[in-house]
């Protein structure tokens, strides 16, 4: 069996922006580092990106059969079913 080496890049945000981003923001250390981490590096930045008005935000009804996995859904709900969430490895934060 083959196996492959990855070599994990460790980003370290600047502790002074992620000090500025909580306390300008009210949040923890922790979601100020992850916001700084992606690039949020201000407190106005920040707060910009997490009041993000609802007409920037995608249709989730566009994504192909959206309606079908709603039903399954709302099925699992009422039949007392388990529900699995899991994504893609790269669907999004993905640099901390």
């Amino acid at each position: 069996m083959e196996t492959m080496e990855k070599k994990w890049r460790i980003h370290t945000p600047d502790e002074q922006a992620v000090e500025a981003v909580a306390q300008g923001t009210g949040l923890s250390a922790l979601a100020a580092k992850i916001l700084v981490t992606r690039g949020y590096t201000t407190a106005e930045g920040a707060l910009r990106f997490l009041r993000t008005d609802e007409q920037v935000i995608h249709d989730p009804y566009l994504l192909h059969d959206m309606n079908g996995a709603v039903a399954r859904i709302q099925h699992a709900i009422e039949h007392q079913e388990n529900i699995v969430v899991y994504g893609d490895y790269d669907a999004g934060a993905t640099r901390f």
